[in-house]
């Protein structure tokens, strides 16, 4: 597909462009070199080479002349070691090492690297009593395994094992200790004690509970966690292909529930953990990377990530205060580690086609809905239902602009399918550089990234190039420092969302282009309202480019004043710059019909946060290791400050593509807003964590958030948390329960906020639009208010109980935990009715409650482990349920439109009326009787025409004889029950993965089923009334009237029942046999399909999507490798 090259910044702003992405290459010019300058520091000793040529000199003289060769200098005792011998040395391009070893061979000189400095120690008779060891590495199952490091502890000297997991080492201090070290895999140390063959089986690193996962300013090993955590790790994220890594997270973490509402490139996840909780305010989790708020995960290459790990019980969430009362999801990413340099290399290609899509009424179907609404029409007017019996030569008598007929396309067969025209199959390609490693005292970790997003719309295309650098460095045994940065560049052409459903509301019987191929504007008179969708894609008529550039970078500071104290302060910055061009042509879908003229916007944003915290953490056990405490203080600021400059307008019906899209000037007359938000956090918060014996837990915590956001006297809050657990599996009594492994439980209490009092909401804002008033003999623009402020606003607060059990039996082969919560939030931001003395009706107050509560299940099981078979199945479950529990002042009912807050009903739902299919001929009139019948001498008020056959039927649930808010009822958006499975099964080096996903329960407004309401329009592919369908759950098509306007949304409700298989992903390892002889470290080839099967209550449609018809999701054919070097 060809690209065109857009102008989308002019003048100055392109130059501030230009200067931004000078500044990224700079940035990352400068941290690679800091990175291989600190790298090549600390390995110099293996690369620097020298020469030189010395006779009969003293040693001493030798060490000099490797100084002035090199970047090193020798640290001894004269005292100790004697350089005065005399030797003759020579050697020409060598390391410094190979000098070394060939200048002190037979001499009782020992040596050491230790940055730029080299030890010299005297050879102790131990260490002079070196031999020669060989062995075997293998697995738990008896397998060699080949690739295995092993370096005598403390030295450089070292091997792998070859493919028969065989090694060989020489000079090993006969005190020496081997390390044993393999991915995958438990390290394992052994001392040498004088043997000469050393076997050893290494174990798989434990998934279980001396697993480590990330907590609020800190990690803990999973045994010691005494709140709700769940983990995903590198491995389970790498299973799944996306340039999204949260979408690795569905189905595979109890109560977590992602959705993806649109297929556009580039479309968020809709994120909720354990229900809703506010009704005003935000219900997404807090998401921090590297312990830093960061948001969306878009940016970053999933293949960056080392761990996620979502904190669900107020236990675990209070350390974060007001952010905290929706969860938090902690990203971690990955760093280099010291040993060798290692280079990954991850991409795929994905081609991407539309999901389920609804069907519209097409050809010959489309025909008879055209028949059956005219004898429906003349059926009415004449009160003889079935009598009226037109034929299609009577209803396709259209002309069209291309010089056929109606008639012509209905007898040739020649129907237009709209979206085949504007759907594509688009294609995604990824690209993730990686090049990691370190020393004793510097670790680096370099990632470049490049993706490419065609969507499922043409001309919908998104580009991000991404880095991420990640140095750390050991000063010395006090002081640690490293920063991580992470640059991102987004480009994102966008359509018009209206486009896919303005394509489903075309008719059929028409050409999209007339006889010269070019686009026909208007292709059918019977649906003059509704301009071809393919005018968008002629050049020129509609442009919308968002570009946007990030910086996030973070720097720390670690000391270790004392021995079990840490000291840690982190800096972090966020800066983002996007600018979001828009041009309609009056032509254009949007503008074409009304108002017929061009519009031209331009919006700049601009966001800087600034974050500081400072940690001490001080750890001791005492009493022979029965008591370990852990005491955490810290401090935290943030700041924030966004800006945003928009200038639109219509700009005549003209075109203007063939000189500038985003030129302001041809604005008639342009409107400019501004906005500028500046607010700021200060934090303290501590916390205790205490075990005794390993079994009994005790954590405790606090926290204080001040906020610039908030009034006098309400500007702080204070958010406490306590959790206990008992490892019961460390008692006595249990110790001779051979299959038990681990039983633990666990019970919390915390209080979280949800910081969702906007900036100066708490102040009287004035319009921004001026009022002119007479004053001394002429008019002054003046500013009224319109919004009353409210000065004691604070943050919601979410109360939350969790009850929890972690299992493990059978060598953890069956393990899992099952939680129970409960929650109540307060202080809800909601507007409620002003003082009578107020001009406002309304002003904004912390009134009501809800309450919720719910179950999680994780269960994982090793059904087979062998040498050659391995079978994993993990399921998820979750179940929760929410609902106000109060408003205010005796208020039980808050309803706008269809969307109500009711007290006892769900927090998220909808609230309208329910059909009961259609009324038939003289059904009606039957209705009327027994309601007359039993309600003597009333009269029933139903509107006019209601009971005409081939209409809607709504229930009348008080059987008053209307139809009000009293009959209608509560439509639950949630879901019920959320069930994942992930099944994984490998044998040899083939892996096979297959994941479920299921909801059950909750509704959807399904936009396709209000189709009806557009009587000019075509229509969904719905079972409508006739007098021979009479059993139909849709009107006829002939019956639009202001039935429709008061009772059509009644059939817009539709369960969100749904089962998909999201992922099965087929994989080969290329053997070590074969990809050892070209130096490479593993190579694996994989395919997927992503969204393939669906099996949903709706037909032809994806319930994920919401009830949108908008832009479809995709479903994906992906071919990818993963090759580390």
């Amino acid at each position: 597909m060809k690209k065109e090259c857009k102008p989308i910044f002019q003048g100055e702003r392109s130059l501030w462009i230009r200067k931004m992405l000078l500044l990224m290459k700079l940035t990352c010019l400068l941290v690679l070199l800091a990175v291989f300058q600190s790298f090549a520091i600390d390995t110099a000793g293996q690369n620097t080479q020298i020469s030189v040529d010395l006779k009969n000199t003293t040693m001493e003289n030798v060490l000099q002349n490797i100084e002035e060769e090199s970047d090193y200098y020798f640290l001894y005792s004269r005292s100790v070691i004697d350089l005065s011998r005399k030797v003759d040395f020579k050697v020409d391009g060598v390391n410094v090492e190979e000098a070394l070893n060939q200048l002190f061979e037979g001499s009782n000189i020992n040596y050491r690297f230790e940055g730029r400095q080299i030890v010299l120690t005297q050879i102790t008779q131990a260490t002079a009593q070196q031999q020669s060891i060989s062995g075997v590495v293998k697995d738990a199952a008896g397998v060699a395994l080949p690739g295995v490091t092993v370096v005598v502890k403390g030295t450089t000297n070292g091997t792998i094992t070859d493919f028969d997991g065989k090694y060989a080492l020489s000079a090993v201090p006969a005190d020496a200790v081997l390390v044993f070290s393999f991915v995958g895999m438990q390290t394992l140390e052994m001392p040498v004690a004088g043997k000469t063959n050393i076997s050893v089986t290494l174990e798989e690193q434990t998934i279980g509970i001396e697993e480590v996962v990330a907590v609020g300013y800190g990690v803990v090993k999973k045994a010691d966690l005494t709140g709700s955590v769940a983990s995903v790790k590198a491995e389970d994220i790498a299973r799944t292909s996306s340039s999204n890594a949260m979408q690795a997270m569905q189905a595979q973490v109890p109560g977590l529930d992602i959705q993806q509402n649109s297929g556009e490139a580039g479309s968020k996840l809709n994120i909720n953990l354990r229900g809703n909780r506010s009704i005003s305010a935000s219900n997404s989790p807090l998401i921090l990377v590297d312990g830093i708020e960061y948001g969306s995960t878009l940016d970053i290459n999933p293949s960056d990530i080392e761990s996620m790990d979502v904190l669900k019980d107020a236990a675990s969430t209070a350390i974060y205060g007001t952010k905290g009362a929706n969860g938090v999801i902690i990203i971690t990413t990955k760093r280099g580690k010291a040993g060798k340099t290692k280079i990954s290399l991850n991409t795929y290609l994905s081609s991407n086609s539309a999901t389920n899509v609804p069907k519209v009424m097409y050809g010959r179907k489309e025909v008879q809905r055209l028949i059956d609404k005219a004898n429906y029409q003349a059926d009415a007017a004449s009160g003889n239902w079935g009598g009226s019996s037109l034929t299609v030569q009577d209803i396709l008598t259209e002309s069209l602009d291309d010089g056929t007929t109606e008639m012509d396309i209905y007898n040739d067969g020649s129907y237009t399918d709209w979206l085949d025209i504007i759907l594509q199959n688009g294609l995604t390609q990824n690209y993730e550089l990686g090049v990691s490693g370190g020393s004793e005292k510097t670790n680096f970790n370099l990632s470049l990234g490049t993706m490419f997003e065609e969507g499922l719309m043409k001309n919908d295309n998104l580009d991000r190039y991404n880095v991420k650098t990640v140095v750390d460095h050991k000063i010395s045994d006090q002081f640690k420092v490293g920063m991580n940065t992470l640059l991102t560049y987004k480009s994102h052409d966008s359509r018009n969302s209206s486009v896919f459903g303005q394509s489903m509301k075309m008719t059929t019987i028409t050409h999209p282009y007339l006889s010269d191929n070019t686009i026909n504007e208007n292709p059918n008179p019977r649906y003059a309202a509704h301009v071809n969708p393919l005018m968008d894609e002629i050049p020129g008529n509609y442009q919308r480019n968002i570009e946007t550039t990030r910086i996030f970078s973070n720097a720390y500071l670690e000391v270790k004043p004392i021995a079990d104290l840490v000291f840690k302060t982190t800096f972090a910055v966020d800066r983002s710059n996007s600018r979001d061009g828009l041009y309609q042509d009056y032509k254009s879908v949007a503008r074409h019909q009304s108002p017929g003229t061009t519009y031209i916007s331009s919006t700049w944003n601009t966001g800087t946060k600034y974050t500081w915290e400072n940690t001490l953490t001080y750890n001791t056990d005492f009493n022979s290791d029965e008591h370990d405490l852990t005491v955490l203080l810290g401090h935290s600021m943030n700041q924030s400050v966004t800006e945003s400059t928009s200038t639109f307008g219509d700009a005549g019906a003209e075109h203007y593509y063939q000189s500038a899209f985003y030129d302001l000037s041809k604005i008639g007359s342009p409107t400019t807003e501004t906005t500028y938000i500046k607010q700021a956090i200060l934090s303290y918060f501590s916390r205790v964590n205490y075990k005794f014996r390993d079994k009994y837990l005790l954590q405790a915590s606090v926290r204080a958030d001040g906020s610039s956001t908030l009034a006098d006297g309400n500007k702080w809050g204070y958010f406490p948390s306590t959790a206990v657990a008992w490892r019961m599996s460390e008692e006595p009594f249990l110790q001779d329960v051979d299959v038990l492994d681990n039983l633990k439980l666990r019970a919390s209490w915390g209080i979280s906020g949800n910081a969702a009092v906007d900036p100066y909401q708490t102040l009287q804002a004035l319009s921004s639009y001026p009022v002119y008033y007479y004053l001394g003999a002429k008019d002054v623009a003046g500013n009224i208010p319109d919004q009353l402020g409210n000065q004691d606003l604070k943050w919601e607060t979410t109360n939350a109980l969790n009850f929890g059990l972690d299992f493990g039996f059978m060598g953890n082969r069956v393990s899992g935990s099952i939680d129970f919560f409960t929650s109540r939030t307060s202080d809800l931001l909601l507007y409620r009715s002003a003082p009578a003395s107020s001009v406002f009706p309304t002003v904004i107050s912390n009134i009501g409650e809800t309450k919720g509560h719910g179950i999680e299940i994780a269960l994982n099981t090793s059904v087979v482990r062998s040498s050659d078979w391995n079978w994993d199945i993990n399921w998820s479950y979750s179940s929760f349920t929410d609902e106000v529990s109060s408003l205010y002042e005796g208020v039980d009912k808050d309803i706008n439109g269809t969307i109500a807050y009711i007290v006892g009903e769900p927090v998220s739902a909808y609230y309208d009326w329910e059909a009961d299919g259609t009324w038939d001929v003289g059904e009606y009139d039957d209705y009327i009787a027994d309601w007359q019948t039993r309600h003597t001498g009333e009269t029933a008020g139903y509107i006019s025409d209601y009971g005409t056959p081939g209409t809607i039927k709504v229930i009348d649930r008080n059987d008053d004889g209307v139809i009000d808010d009293s009959d209608k009822r509560i439509y639950n958006r949630s879901p019920k029950h959320i069930i994942g499975m992930n099944n994984s099964v490998s044998f040899k080096d083939f892996s096979l993965s297959v994941l479920l996903y299921a909801r059950v329960g909750g509704y959807i407004a399904y936009d396709f089923n209000n189709q009806m309401n557009f009587e000019s329009a075509n229509w969904a592919d719905l079972d409508y009334w006739t007098v021979d369908n009479t059993d139909a759950k849709f009107p006829n098509p002939g019956s639009a009237s202001a039935l429709y306007t008061n009772y059509s949304s009644s059939l817009l409700y539709e369960k969100a029942n749904y089962v998909k298989v999201k992922d099965i992903t087929l994989a080969y390892n290329l053997p070590k046999t074969l990809i050892g002889q070209v130096g490479l470290g593993s190579v694996k080839l994989y395919g997927s399909l992503k969204n393939f099967i669906t099996f949903s209550s709706i037909d032809n449609y994806d319930p994920e999507r919401g009830g949108s018809i908008s832009f479809p999701l995709a479903k994906q054919v992906v071919f990818g490798a993963n090759i580390e070097f």
